[in-house]
């Protein structure tokens, strides 16, 4: 059914959510792009659409907004492409034409690209943020088109001397206080705030997708398969039962989450269960 409305070109959406064995869903008549928890309490669960559409489920309830509207918004400047909540909660959404904007608690969405945003309508359609993760709401990392790397402080953007020129698709800022970085033509970044280097490495040339450091252990994946990085090799991980599809990696609590577009699989540090 779901391939039958995607062919079709039928704008839609579904959140699902598992209790014990089933699974719960709920319909959004958008194309949402992504998604992502955070520990502040009022709710735990943030979705976004393309057209700036937000939905958040927290307490048993469900509860919607527009991140912006008007001149500076996804219907002037185009599609969201990322949410991510930082540790201290803070959520931040990025979006084409370096858009950015942040939620925290139950605060409206605030706009925060004012020292990024491309300057002109000619170099706003060949810009934008693709990916964003941060270490708390004054430290956090947007990667996107042409290798670029940008750092937010809190109050302003700065923009990093990037090692490549390649679309940059996955960031990670991890527990070991490094700052992890995928994207085109297998390429894997390593750094923090203004100094980046290159993790060499001939063993793919897929585009990667996402990344994440679980226990120890830098995971790397492309649409199609989850990778390691090990002895400064990628190496494709081993599953009883393999994904036809990948995508997203997500760490939660001892658990790590595979995301593709028909699979869904949880890694507890031994094995891989996949779950949809």
């Amino acid at each position: 059914m779901e391939d039958e409305r995607a062919q079709a070109g039928e704008e839609h959406g579904t959140i699902l959510t598992r209790r014990g064995n089933q699974w719960l869903g709920v319909e959004i008549g958008e194309r949402l792009v992504s998604c992502t928890t955070t520990p502040v309490p009022d709710y735990a669960f943030i979705a976004v659409a393309e057209s700036g559409r937000e939905v958040d489920i927290g307490n048993n309830t469900l509860r919607q907004e527009v991140v912006a509207v008007g001149d500076h918004s996804p219907t002037a400047d185009g599609p969201l492409t990322a949410v991510r909540a930082c540790a201290d909660g803070q959520v931040f959404c990025v979006g084409t034409a370096r858009q950015a904007y942040r939620k925290t608690g139950n605060a409206s969405w605030v706009r925060v690209d004012q020292t990024c945003k491309p300057k002109s309508a000619k170099a706003s359609a060949s810009a934008a943020f693709l990916a964003v993760d941060g270490f708390s709401g004054q430290e956090v990392y947007a990667v996107g088109w042409h290798g670029e790397i940008w750092s937010f402080d809190g109050a302003s953007w700065h923009q990093a001397d990037s090692p490549t020129n390649v679309a940059l698709h996955g960031v990670h800022c991890a527990p070991d206080g490094a700052v992890y970085v995928c994207g085109q033509n297998g390429t894997l970044l390593k750094g923090r705030g203004s100094d980046w280097q290159v993790l060499y490495q001939t063993d793919s040339s897929e585009d990667l997708r996402g990344v994440c450091l679980f226990e120890g252990t830098l995971y790397i994946c492309s649409t199609s398969l989850v990778y390691r990085w090990r002895d400064d090799e990628l190496e494709v991980v081993p599953m009883e039962s393999p994904m036809a599809t990948a995508g997203r990696l997500v760490s939660v609590g001892r658990q790590m989450l595979s995301v593709g577009l028909k699979d869904v699989a949880i890694f507890d540090g031994q094995d891989w269960h996949r779950i949809v």
